[in-house]
């Protein structure tokens, strides 16, 4: 038990609340596709125009640094925060290619009344298993 009162302040929030979460719980794989408007949307976020990029170009790791995954196995409560996130790029990912995200719940704690949810996040080609990218994010979790 997190032997802190939870913020029940969530306007009727259904999802998992922090005594609810499992370390070592493991969510489905998840299908991530990033297509050529993908990448022409995230140059136009940093206000750059680039020639549409072609099949087997590779996807800028930012792309790839995405919470869908985690959202489609878990509903995260309203509040939630990244304390601290740590990427690692292993080897590039290219347009076109088919990529699956697996999504694990690696720690929990609470430090400072606060409840903390470690989540390990790994992207890797569907067609060879080759490893693109790991990601390790610290939730702040509200509830």
């Amino acid at each position: 038990m997190s032997m802190i009162e939870p913020d029940r302040r969530m306007g009727g929030w259904t999802g998992a609340g922090y005594d609810d979460i499992r370390v070592g719980q493991e969510f489905p794989s998840y299908e991530l596709r990033i297509e050529a408007a993908d990448v022409a949307r995230f140059y136009g976020c940093l206000g750059e125009v680039r020639p549409t990029p072609e099949t087997g170009s590779r996807i800028p790791s930012f792309l790839l640094n995405e919470i869908r995954a985690m959202k489609s196995g878990m509903k995260l409560p309203p509040g939630v925060l990244h304390a601290q996130e740590e990427l690692e790029m292993i080897s590039p990912a290219r347009l076109g290619e088919v990529l699956t995200v697996a999504v694990m719940i690696a720690d929990k704690f609470i430090r400072n009344g606060k409840r903390f949810v470690v989540v390990l996040q790994r992207v890797a080609s569907a067609a060879d298993g080759r490893a693109i990218m790991k990601i390790r994010r610290i939730l702040y979790w509200p509830c």
